[in-house]
């Protein structure tokens, strides 16, 4: 237990450092939040962010695609366009939108194994 605390106290400190501590009247870092929707990281940051979480604590993102998480990350003004428009009616374009979440808790979860994986 005490080897995982000091490994959640590395990565909570490791976070605070990179981006400050959560928004909206949140005092500390959980496992549930998500870089993008409660941390307000965009996809650029979280793609540096989890390659100086690799380095910090040599964990293997070999497997980690920033692609799968915000599939409309590098997408062009009218690809973006398009989903946003077909968004009410169709709900693949409403979770190319929103992406798939990347919480603390998985990066905690990596950093036990070493490895990111989905």
């Amino acid at each position: 237990m005490a080897q995982s605390a000091a490994a959640w106290d590395g990565l909570v400190t490791f976070l605070v450092a990179k981006i400050g501590k959560p928004l909206f009247g949140r005092d500390e870092i959980t496992r549930d939040q998500d870089l993008y929707h409660d941390l307000d990281l965009e996809p650029q940051a979280i793609d540096e962010l989890m390659k100086d979480f690799a380095l910090r604590f040599q964990v293997d993102i070999s497997e980690f695609d920033l692609q799968y998480y915000y599939p409309l990350f590098g997408a062009g003004h009218l690809e973006f366009l398009k989903c946003l428009m077909a968004s009410p009616i169709s709900a693949s374009a409403r979770e190319r939108l929103g992406g798939r979440m990347i919480t603390i808790g998985m990066l905690e979860d990596a950093m036990k194994i070493n490895k990111w994986t989905r």
